[in-house]
């Protein structure tokens, strides 16, 4: 049991003192500043607070992060299952449904695929041997995160297109459209950077820019040659997109380019088309190719958030909310994996596993609150957050309370492991965007009262803030941040990240701490307000003027 927990059953009054001065000095050393004798609305909190249990923690992330949810990607029958665990679980705290469906916000979407076995290639007319491309070595279009760059809008199908080859990184000012218009264009490009997303940002705008300009010259696609691997690895899963507001087939994210059409580009692997590549001459060649990728099929999918909602007690507050939220979704099953000899499953325990249940957690403590808190909490669980956030731009689109009177979010992400790549982190929480807000310094208040340390990463605060599922809520004015304990660790988007290796004890001080941290936003007549000094803040402050009126300031 944990300290300040322990039941007595004592018959000698000594007995009595020696159990009860352990018992204080253990509570001393996780709780510094809590008082002997808590009075009012903190003995109430922490009486709820303390049902945050160890235990219960284990039981739900173990079933969450199992190989029987297969890795919980969006969308997936784990991703399903996951969802209904979930409501099962605000059903039983007893949370009012929130979504539009009892607990679950429900998005109609589409996923589109297409039938890689009709993918043909072939050459011609060229001085060296042509190779023999089977469907397994093509790839369409460039896929990371779930995000699709570069395909074919539908059907491509060419025959005796002539080969221009150019050095993407060189490509001629000179160069006309009558050298290039009709002509596929063939190139080497980069490899993508694992772990370094500034340098993977650069390198898309970069090829954006190369595609976008062969198109203006009239170049029907970029043909790119890889030596680096045989076969494609990953891309062939079907897309799930968003039909009000991706093109049908299409998922791109908005990185600065504009909206600007490219040429669609198709990856060929394998050491023998790389020596075909050599063998062709700088410029226009006399080689050509056939080249056939199917159009995309579409299916209708659905995908959902999950919800609940803790009513507030004040008669006028409770018209306003307060958000805590995680990601459910992870990656799914490796491609190309066989089971039998080797893990496949993508787990998610910490990433996002342990934010999902520290929500879990919180909704069924703190609804056991009498009285309740004066606003009301909205409980969320986001899907598709490793496909670009979508999940939580769905819910910025789509609001189950008005923003207007939202009037903060904290959400959790990995929160378990400690064991982080800057040393461990026990007993500490950092906060993406720390003094955007208010909302970070109530974090650090209830951190004081928890034992924990809350804290502004001097680097990786300001940058992650628009990488996790508070980012939509901030882009609509809402005071909104992601607080988590590890930024990178062992087994980071890998099949080892495993409920087995969370730190369940620094778990639950983290999830009081944010706990802590909602009721007392909720329970405060003062809303919490963007910070006017920081100059990072400034678009989330015209955001939120936006959201309320300009008259408000």
């Amino acid at each position: 049991m944990r300290a300040g927990k322990t039941s007595l059953s004592l018959k000698g009054a000594a007995l009595v003192l020696v159990v009860l001065s352990g018992a204080w000095g253990a509570w001393a050393q996780t709780r510094p500043r809590a008082a002997a004798q808590p009075k009012g609305d903190e003995a109430r909190f922490r009486a709820a607070l303390e049902q945050v249990s160890v235990e219960s923690m284990k039981g739900h992330l173990s079933f969450i992060a199992s190989d029987a949810l297969e890795g919980r990607k969006t969308p997936s029958r784990g991703l399903d299952l996951a969802a209904e665990y979930i409501a099962a679980q605000f059903r039983r705290a007893g949370l009012e449904p929130a979504g539009d469906d009892g607990y679950f916000q429900t998005a109609n979407w589409r996923l589109s695929a297409r039938d890689a076995a009709a993918f043909h290639l072939s050459f011609s007319g060229g001085t060296g041997p042509s190779p023999a491309v089977t469907p397994e070595q093509l790839g369409v279009g460039f896929g990371v995160a779930g995000f699709s760059f570069w395909e074919p809008a539908g059907e491509l199908n060419l025959s005796g297109a002539r080969l221009l080859k150019i050095d993407h990184a060189n490509v001629p000012a000179a160069l006309t459209r009558e050298q290039v218009g009709g002509r596929v264009v063939v190139t080497e490009l980069p490899a993508f950077p694992r772990g370094d997303q500034g340098r993977l940002l650069q390198l898309l705008r970069e090829e954006n820019e190369f595609l976008s300009r062969m198109r203006g010259l009239g170049s029907p696609l970029v043909l790119a040659f890889d030596r680096g691997s045989e076969r494609v690895r990953g891309g062939r899963a079907p897309r799930v997109f968003d039909p009000e507001s991706r093109s049908a087939g299409r998922n791109v994210p908005d990185l600065g380019f504009g909206g600007v059409q490219t040429a669609p580009l198709v990856v060929i692997h394998g050491a023998a088309a790389a020596r075909f590549y050599d063998s062709l001459p700088a410029g226009d060649t006399q080689a050509a190719a056939d080249v056939r990728i199917p159009a995309p099929s579409e299916t209708p999918v659905k995908v959902r958030n999950v919800a609940g909602l803790l009513r507030g007690s004040d008669p006028a507050l409770k018209e306003t909310y307060v958000v805590v939220s995680a990601h459910y979704d992870h990656l799914g099953v490796r491609d190309n994996c066989d089971p039998s000899k080797e893990d496949c499953v993508n787990n998610g325990a910490n990433d996002d596993g342990s934010g999902t249940v520290g929500v879990i957690e919180l909704a069924s403590a703190l609804s056991k609150l009498n009285p309740r808190p004066r606003r009301s909490i909205l409980f969320l669980t986001f899907f598709g957050e490793e496909l670009g956030l979508v999940g939580s731009r769905y819910y910025g689109r789509h609001p189950l309370v008005p923003l207007a009177q939202t009037v903060a979010q904290v959400n959790m992400e990995q929160i378990g492991r400690t064991d982080d790549s800057e040393g461990p982190q026990v007993g500490t929480l950092a906060v993406t965007g720390f003094d955007y807000s208010d909302v970070g310094a109530a974090l650090a208040r209830a951190g004081e009262l928890e034992g924990v340390r809350v804290y502004k990463h001097p680097t990786k605060s300001d940058a992650y803030f628009s990488r996790s599922d508070n980012q939509s809520l901030a882009d609509a004015g809402v005071p909104a941040h992601t607080a988590g304990v590890s930024f990178d660790f062992p087994d980071y988007h890998a099949v080892g990240d495993e409920w087995q290796k969370i730190d369940f004890e620094n778990m639950a001080r983290v999830v009081r701490t944010v706990g802590r941290a909602l009721l007392a936003l909720a329970d405060s007549p003062q809303e919490p307000r963007w910070n006017e000094q920081n100059p990072k803040a400034a678009p989330y402050i015209q955001a939120w003027k936006k959201l309320h009126g300009e008259s408000r300031q």
